[in-house]
């Protein structure tokens, strides 16, 4: 869960900029440039996988950090940016799903290009892509179970998920190893299923706001 929220964050907040950028108007050489990196960048994280993104983290890009004391930066940048790609995605259509006339009131009310994005046609988008952004947040989660093959470290210690404990001990024990993976499943669905209902809710609070 550590690393699911830690690499949240990490993949919103790329989300959000990766998705300004590809539909930022086209009207000089470094706009131009970042849509061509930001186009790049989408491509190439949603068409490999997860896995192989994360053990390309953990043994060529963050090699510095593969026997540090504390690694799980590494995890949480693996999973983070591949959720960045994802949510440019989500964002950049729920901001195109928004009446251009918004963007061009705010215009005309003497407002920038950028604030009347911030300010007018980004919290709008956000309720929006709600149900997509919780379907990315549930995949998120349960991806975060191939972080078992790397090592994660803590203050020097090897800490293990629940599927690198079923591992661990399924090497002695075969019924362990059966009883940790169903123990990983009903704790994953346990939170798919929280996840879901704080959905719920804040889909009702933003129809009751809309009502209002």
């Amino acid at each position: 869960m550590l690393i699911a929220f830690g690499a949240l964050a990490v993949g919103f907040v790329l989300g959000i900029i990766l998705a300004v950028i590809k539909i930022a108007p086209k009207n000089n050489i470094v706009i131009k440039f970042l849509d061509k990196i930001a186009s790049l960048y989408i491509t190439v994280i949603r068409g490999t996988p997860m896995l192989v993104q994360l053990l390309i983290m953990y043994s060529v890009v963050l090699v510095s950090l593969k026997y540090s004391s504390t690694n799980l930066v590494v995890p949480i940048l693996s999973f983070g940016i591949n959720s960045g790609a994802y949510m440019a995605e989500i964002f950049r259509s729920g901001i195109n799903s928004i009446d251009k006339g918004q963007m061009e009131a705010g215009r005309s009310l003497g407002l920038s290009w950028l604030t009347t994005m911030k300010k007018v046609v980004i919290p709008q988008a956000v309720k929006v892509v709600v149900p997509t952004i919780f379907n990315e947040i549930i995949t998120l989660i349960k991806e975060t179970s191939v972080v078992c093959y790397i090592v994660v470290r803590i203050n020097d210690k090897q800490v293990f998920d629940l599927l690198g404990c079923a591992e661990k001990q399924g090497l002695y024990h075969a019924a362990y190893y059966f009883a940790f993976l169903f123990v990983a499943a009903i704790l994953y669905l346990a939170v798919v299923l929280l996840l879901t209902q704080v959905q719920k809710m804040i889909e009702r609070r933003f129809a009751k706001n809309e009502r209002k």
